[in-house]
C-alpha cells in the first residue's frame, strides 16, 4: 500500500461580533493599558471616532490617516510613525484600500489588528491579502499576508449609514467568489479546507439572492433589519472565511482578471470594483458554458441594477481599447489556473453574446 504523505495545512479565521455600540465592544481583546494606533479614511475615522472614544478603555490612542490609497509611499510612511511602531494594536477603519493599509502595515510591523468596516463593499476587513496600487491607482499586485486579522467588529449601525452604492457594490463583488472557485477549481480533488471554503461561498451567494433586495432596500431608508446584517456579514465575512479557506491558485478567475485590465481605461475607472467584477462573472458564466448560473444570476441583475452590459461599465463593444483589455486580463494571474483554456476569442463572443441577450432580453 503507498503512503499518503501528509502535508501540514493551518487555516486561522478571524473571529467577529455583530455588535451595537455599547460598552464591551472590544474589551475582550484590547486591555485598558494598551497603546493603539488607529488606522483609516478620512471619513471612516471621522464615524468611528465617538465609538472608539467612548467604549475603548486605553488613554494611550494615536489616530492616522491612509492616504487615500494602499501603495508603497503610504506604507513606508506610516510604518515609520513613532506610535504605530509602538502600538500593541493596530484598529483598522474604513474601506477596502484602508483596510488592506491597515493590514499590510500591522504584517509589516507584527502588529495585531482588529478591523471595523464602515461599508459593506468588499471583504477587504476579513481576508488575509491586500491590493497594491502604485501612486496613479494602477494595480501593481496582490500582497498576500500572512495572517487574517485577529477581530473583526461589524457595526450594523455605522454600515446602514453608508451611501447605498457601497453595498450594491459589495453584493456584485461577493457574487464572484462562489462563480470563480468554481471555474477555477472545476476538475480539481478538493481538500477539506477548499471544500469548506467552496461551501461557505455557495451559501453566501445564497443569502445575496433571497435577501440582498431587502437588504438594499433596507440601506436605502438607513436602517437595519435581519437581511441587512445577512448580506453584509455575508459580503464581509462569507467572502473573507472562503477567500482564506480556498487555495490562493482557485480563489479568483476571469471576473477579477477582467476587471484589473479594466482599470486600464479611464472610462470604467470611475465605476465601483464590485460593479466591474459584476459584469465580468456574467462573462464568465457565458464562457464557461454555465447557462444554469447565468440564468440564476441574470434576472437578479435586473432587479437589482447590477451590470449586463457594456455600456453599464462605462464603454461599448466597439471601443477600440477592448481587445487589449481582454488580451490583458488573459495574461493576469487569476487566469492561470482556470478549467478551461482561455482566448481573446472566446472571451469577446461572450462579451458580445452578452451584448446580445441584453439587446433582445432573451431571458
Amino acid at each position: 500500500m503507498n503512503e499518503v504523505k501528509m502535508q501540514v495545512i493551518t487555516k486561522t479565521l478571524p473571529a467577529y461580533t455583530v455588535q451595537s455600540e455599547g460598552d464591551g465592544i472590544f474589551d475582550a481583546w484590547i486591555k485598558a493599558d494598551s497603546k493603539v494606533a488607529v488606522l483609516g479614511g478620512h471619513t471612516a475615522l471621522s464615524l468611528t471616532r465617538e465609538v472608539l472614544k467612548q467604549y475603548l478603555m486605553t488613554q494611550d490612542l494615536a489616530v492616522f490617516w491612509t492616504g487615500g490609497e494602499c501603495n508603497q509611499s503610504n506604507h513606508d510612511r506610516l510604518i515609520a510613525e513613532c506610535s504605530v511602531l509602538a502600538c500593541d494594536w493596530i484598529i483598522g477603519v474604513g474601506g477596502g484600500r484602508a483596510l488592506d493599509m491597515a493590514k499590510w502595515v500591522a504584517e509589516t510591523l507584527r502588529k495585531p489588528i482588529l478591523c471595523i468596516p464602515t461599508i459593506a463593499s468588499t471583504c477587504a476587513a476579513c481576508s488575509a491579502v491586500s491590493v497594491v496600487y502604485d501612486d496613479k491607482h494602477q494595480f501593481v499586485r496582490i500582497h498576500e499576508l500572512q495572517n487574517a486579522p485577529r477581530h473583526i467588529i461589524l457595526i450594523p449601525s455605522i454600515l446602514a449609514e453608508a451611501p447605498v452604492h457601497f453595498l450594491h457594490a459589495g453584493i456584485g463583488d461577493a457574487i464572484s467568489k462562489p462563480v470563480e472557485i468554481n471555474f477555477s477549481g472545476k476538475h480539481q480533488a478538493w481538500s477539506y479546507p477548499n471544500f469548506l471554503g467552496k461551501s461557505i461561498a455557495e451559501a453566501t451567494l445564497s443569502i445575496l439572492l433571497e435577501q440582498g433586495e431587502a437588504a438594499y432596500q433596507a440601506n436605502q431608508n438607513r436602517c437595519v433589519n435581519a437581511s441587512f446584517i445577512n448580506v453584509v456579514s455575508a459580503i464581509i465575512m462569507g467572502v473573507g472565511y472562503a477567500s482564506i479557506l480556498v487555495d490562493e491558485d482557485y480563489n479568483s478567475a476571469l471576473a477579477h482578471a477582467l476587471y484589473n485590465a479594466f482599470m486600464n481605461l479611464d472610462s470604467v475607472k470611475r465605476y465601483a470594483h464590485g460593479l466591474v467584477v459584476a459584469y465580468g462573472v456574467l462573462v464568465q458564466c457565458l464562457v464557461d458554458e454555465d447557462q444554469t448560473g447565468f440564468e440564476r444570476l441574470y434576472p437578479f441583475y435586473k432587479r437589482l441594477s447590477l451590470p449586463i452590459s457594456l455600456c453599464d461599465i462605462g464603454t461599448t463593444i466597439d471601443d477600440p481599447e477592448l481587445v487589449g483589455v481582454v488580451e490583458a486580463a488573459l495574461m493576469m494571474p487569476d487566469c492561470q489556473y482556470v478549467s478551461k483554456q482561455l482566448t481573446l476569442d472566446i472571451v469577446l463572443e461572450a462579451m458580445r453574446s452578452l451584448e446580445t441577450i441584453k439587446s433582445q432580453e432573451v431571458i
